[in-house]
């Protein structure tokens, strides 16, 4: 998963990256530059997975990633294109919004934060606008040469997202189903992916992230706080002396974890693990997505040939603690390709060669 940092010059969009990844704002060390934008890998943190690799001693054990690409400059008075075209590439959005200065955010209206999620929110409809309407300008033009029964399907949810798009709504509102979204996804219109909010507030706030935060949740908005100067700082401190320094600044939780669990959370996924004494792996897959699904995610062969899938709840395997003790009291399952797949699972897929 790809997750793309936004917001508006001044909102410290390289700031909350650095505070997220523990990169400093120079050459990009241990990342990847796109343009004048920079890339970084975060493992997610996973105590299911340690503790099913403490039972197997694998030879390796693999957590899920998530990347996190800055792209500043791509919205505002003079965006970049290329930015902007790498920018669709991301599977969700965060919309940073810079609520910080010499007053606090007691001297940024409460309006003001809401208008400018707002605004980014029209910026990503403005930019699909001219992706729709250009396509649907080309599509029109070549269905006059010849008939096509694949663009005119196109043609005809492209019509359905203009629709949208002019009255100010966002794509992600829109009731479509898997095979329209398919028709689409190569166009990677902004405002059909999930979005969450990263608050970037001053010092002078730190310790009033629920206050902040509660009013984005009373509209179904997924929002984090950071305070991205002072954990850009701290990412890039360890041991004792990064504890010891958030204690006596009020920070309870580093920005990754936070960032991370938001990701998950808009994303809407879960986690499924496979083990054994090769490899015990966590896998991330969309809340309720099935047992083939999860076969796809792990080769596609598996899918393909798939016959059932061996399922052990987490909590089943915590308790029972090993997968002998766990079918000793009848938890361990045997389930068909239409099984959908919860968080935690435990999951091995038996399939023809």
């Amino acid at each position: 998963m790809q997750i793309g940092l936004i917001g508006f010059s001044g909102a410290g969009v390289k700031t909350v990256f650095s505070a997220i990844t523990g990169l400093t704002p120079a050459a990009g060390i241990g990342s990847t530059i796109i343009g004048t934008s920079r890339l970084a890998v975060l493992q997610v943190p996973d105590p299911r997975l340690e503790l099913i690799s403490s039972v197997y001693n694998p030879k390796r054990s693999t957590h899920s990633k998530v990347e996190i690409a800055e792209f500043p400059g791509v919205f505002g008075a003079r965006p970049d294109p290329r930015l902007l075209a790498k920018c669709r590439e991301s599977d969700a959005l965060a919309l940073v919004i810079g609520a910080f200065g010499d007053g606090g955010l007691d001297k940024v209206p409460e309006p003001d934060l809401e208008s400018l999620s707002d605004t980014l929110r029209d910026e990503m409809i403005l930019a699909d606008l001219t992706v729709a309407e250009s396509r649907l300008t080309r599509l029109t033009v070549s269905l006059k040469k010849r008939k096509n029964e694949i663009e005119e399907a196109e043609l005809k949810v492209l019509v359905e997202c203009l629709k949208q798009l002019e009255m100010g709504r966002v794509l992600l509102d829109l009731n479509l189903d898997a095979e329209d979204k398919r028709r689409i996804r190569g166009f990677g219109f902004l405002s059909l992916k999930p979005v969450f909010l990263l608050i970037n507030i001053g010092e002078g706030d730190v310790g009033k992230e629920q206050e902040i935060t509660e009013r984005f949740l009373e509209k179904g908005l997924t929002a984090r706080t950071l305070c991205g100067d002072l954990e850009s700082e701290l990412a890039t401190i360890e041991g004792d002396d990064r504890g010891e320094l958030m204690d006596d600044l009020g920070i309870e939780e580093l920005a990754a974890p936070k960032v991370l669990r938001a990701v998950y959370e808009c994303m809407d996924v879960c986690t499924f693990y496979t083990y054994g004494e090769d490899e015990c792996r966590a896998w991330t897959l969309r809340a309720g997505q099935t047992a083939v699904d999860a076969a796809a995610r792990i080769h596609t062969d598996l899918a393909r040939g798939f016959i059932r899938a061996e399922v052990v709840s987490f909590a089943d395997f915590q308790e029972h603690e090993c997968i002998k003790n766990v079918k000793g009291a009848g938890r361990f399952r045997l389930e068909g390709k239409d099984y959908t797949v919860q968080d935690g699972d435990l999951i091995i897929i038996r399939h023809s060669s």
